[in-house]
């Protein structure tokens, strides 16, 4: 008859929770094996979530969460599948259960993982501020035409509008949203837009037909780009936003495309980044040997995705670490 695995030792739980925070999700799972205590299940799910298996993640903390009595242990657990819903979807999506989860964890004492982490910037009102879940969520609520720079989404209300593949009337839109109400003078609006230094009868020309594109794009969102004697103003009804990446490198934006899980190409890349073809195989270089992303096939089949959806923060189950010896032990925290 085979035994059943003996719990852990406090020690060997601190030790794989130490090695979650230190990113080595591997040396982690060797610790907690299969132990089928409460505490090494989370821990177990936190490691699979951080090499990106989410099935695996969400059943050890589902499990975990099954079966324990422990207050500040379930709001952890219930927090990790917060981050686990996270980077299975949309954030936005997510916001309203990592609320609850967060005034739950403030409530029971762990101040550490109550606190959300940025994961953009928010422009509004003519002010920069780091944007966590709530804020995101917040600004999608339907109040405001937001311009969403990391997916390229135009958003207004429930309606939504890509602009993953037309990433030309994508610039056009965050210019004038970046400007509103004031107008764009046209000259510049076209050198952005077309990536061009000097701007001439085609450019304008060629401006005209793709702010026409651009307006016909938004029909029904509340908002259009409007001429003005000055350049081109963007008019909505709603106030504008916007949420941008933390950082705009060419490898961030990249990497951003590649978060929907899908397979791409790099002629694909380039034209949903607004890049050149070149420049999209060197942003992915970097992307593949940061581990970001993998590269498979050969010749004109070669594809890059995602390996795995790493949680936003990695680790949101920080707080185990410096006191898994007490909580395990059931000493107060």
């Amino acid at each position: 008859m085979q035994r059943a695995p003996e719990p852990l030792a406090p020690a060997a739980l601190e030790l794989a929770a130490r090695a979650l925070a230190g990113g080595d999700a591997l040396r982690a799972l060797s610790l907690v094996g299969r132990t089928p205590g409460a505490l090494g299940l989370a821990l177990r799910g936190i490691a699979y979530a951080q090499l990106g298996d989410l099935v695996l993640a969400r059943g050890a903390l589902e499990q975990a969460g099954s079966t324990t009595d422990d207050a500040r242990l379930l709001a952890r657990v219930r927090a990790a599948l917060v981050e686990v819903a996270l980077g299975e979807g949309d954030p936005a999506r997510a916001a309203g259960a990592a609320r609850a989860s967060a005034d739950e964890l403030a409530r029971l004492g762990d101040a550490r993982n109550a606190v959300s982490s940025p994961v953009a910037r928010l422009e509004r009102g003519g002010a920069t501020r780091d944007a966590d879940l709530f804020a995101i969520e917040d600004a999608a609520r339907g109040e405001l035409f937001l311009v969403d720079a990391c997916r390229r989404l135009a958003i207004a209300g429930r309606a939504r509008v890509p602009f993953a593949r037309r990433p030309v009337l994508f610039t056009l839109l965050l210019e004038l949203a970046r400007a509103a109400p004031a107008p764009v003078p046209r000259d510049v609006l076209a050198a952005r837009a077309f990536d061009a230094r000097r701007i001439n009868a085609s450019h304008r020309g060629r401006l005209r037909v793709e702010i026409g594109r651009l307006r016909k794009l938004l029909d029904g969102l509340g908002a259009e780009p409007v001429a003005t004697a000055a350049g081109y103003a963007l008019a909505s009804r709603r106030e504008v936003a916007i949420v941008t990446p933390r950082t705009e490198d060419d490898a961030t934006r990249v990497a951003i495309l590649l978060g929907d899980g899908a397979s791409w190409s790099a002629q694909r890349i380039a034209e949903s980044a607004g890049i050149s073809k070149r420049t999209a195989q060197r942003a992915l270089g970097e992307v593949v040997t940061g581990g970001r992303a993998v590269r498979t096939g050969s010749g004109r089949n070669v594809r890059y995705q995602r390996p795995g959806t790493p949680i936003a923060s990695r680790m949101l189950l920080l707080g185990l670490a410096p006191s898994v010896r007490q909580d395990e032990e059931g000493d107060p925290p």
